[in-house]
């Protein structure tokens, strides 16, 4: 017996007006009518068909999804189960990428007789929920967007590439640098960086001499923005050690368009995926990881010599020395405003996002440009922290890193 399409989901897909597309349920279910592999100057693409028995619609795989094809795990008539996907429009097309799946049979043969689903064009109720079938594990809900009142359409970080255009995202700033100067001061060269996070993926991004006037200061951290009319570019081998995992980055430009979000959207407030103190000394010097603690203790202000390549600057720092439940110690060290300005009570717990690992001292962290430091998260990780330092880490004996000798 063959398994169960999703009978209508391709016509929908293919004529929907996009914003209702994008607000379908994903977990539906087609039937891969073909393969083809394209190939481009960077990389490859896999082009498909999707078939609900009656008509069938084109899509694209993420490149996170080409080991299966390549494994041979999806292959032509797979029936698959659609996880994730989202629409966009490129060069005036509309472009349906597949974000993720699974196979639900690969012993079947082509079902039903499908027919283009341009050449069956569906009309849509302006504000009545629209399903197909019955409404069971089959069957797919359309609404309205209700995340965007202008009923515009946004495209996920994973899904921006170089060839992608026209896109707008919808991301949280959840880090910023302040600006910096490169070059000779008298030059005015500046630049700031930015890191940016939507449902999707993380995203860096960069802005230099009049993208810094234009567009520093409407980003906030932790808000919200519409961002479109900047460039992809690849990630540059100087800018790798970043800790964003994205083989692109954003360069904004004075054309670049920034507008708050005002709506409520999903976007989390910010990922962690923490490491015990412990664990440093496992892990590669100038690598970046995530890290809950308490605050131990606070140094001094200092004002540091830091040779750069047009020579010595004069920079402040503070370090800091953290704890946690593995029971060690470990130093991080603050640059520039933030050195400045950090002011957190004793035994506060703080949050690291992307701070990176030095040799100093066995070892020791970094604040860097990427990184986000968050003094008391409203996460449960963060509650779980104090109670267990309240009961039993108060104390609890500690294992210091030789770095935490130097305040």
């Amino acid at each position: 017996m063959n398994p169960q399409l999703t009978t209508g989901i391709c016509s929908c897909l293919g004529n929907s007006p996009l914003s209702k597309v994008n607000t379908i349920i994903a977990q539906f279910t087609v039937q891969l009518r073909s393969i083809k592999k394209i190939k481009t100057r960077t990389f490859d693409r896999y082009w498909v068909a999707i078939s609900d028995g009656r008509t069938f619609v084109q899509a694209t795989l993420a490149r996170s999804l080409h080991c299966q094809v390549t494994d041979g795990y999806v292959t032509t008539n797979s029936v698959i189960t659609v996880d994730n996907f989202t629409c966009t429009i490129i060069r005036g097309k509309r472009i349906i990428i597949i974000l993720d799946l699974h196979v639900v049979s690969r012993t079947v043969e082509r079902i039903g007789n499908p027919v283009p689903a341009s050449s069956v064009a569906q009309p849509v109720p302006a504000r009545e929920p629209l399903s197909f079938g019955t409404l069971d594990s089959k069957s797919i809900p359309v609404y309205p967007a209700a995340d965007d009142a202008r009923g515009r359409s946004t495209s996920p970080i994973r899904c921006i590439d170089p060839f992608v255009q026209n896109w707008t995202i919808r991301a949280r700033v959840i880090g910023k640098s302040e600006v910096r100067h490169c070059g000779q001061r008298r030059s005015g060269g500046k630049a700031f960086m930015a890191r940016l996070m939507d449902e999707s993926q993380e995203i860096s991004a960069i802005g230099f001499d009049g993208a810094v006037d234009t567009i520093y200061d409407k980003l906030d951290k932790g808000n919200v923005y519409y961002i479109s009319q900047a460039r992809v570019t690849k990630v540059t081998e100087k800018y790798q050690g970043s800790g964003v995992q994205n083989a692109y980055q954003l360069r904004f430009g004075e054309d670049t368009k920034v507008e708050e979000c005002l709506e409520p959207t999903s976007i989390p407030i910010i990922r962690y995926n923490f490491i015990p103190i412990s664990s440093l000394e496992e892990l590669r010097t100038d690598s970046f990881c995530d890290i809950l603690a308490i605050l131990k203790e606070v140094g001094p202000l200092r004002m540091v010599r830091c040779r750069w390549a047009t020579g010595i600057r004069i920079r402040s720092n503070r370090h800091i020395n953290i704890m946690d439940m593995s029971q060690h110690v470990v130093r991080v060290t603050l640059w520039g405003e933030l050195a400045e300005t950090f002011l957190a009570d004793d035994l506060s717990v703080i949050a690291w996002k992307t701070v990176k690992i030095g040799g100093w001292g066995g070892k020791s962290l970094v604040m860097t440009s990427y990184s986000v430091m968050t003094i008391a998260p409203e996460i449960e990780e963060a509650y779980l922290l104090r109670q267990w330092y309240d009961a039993i880490g108060a104390r609890a004996a500690f294992r210091s890193y030789p770095s935490t000798n130097v305040l």
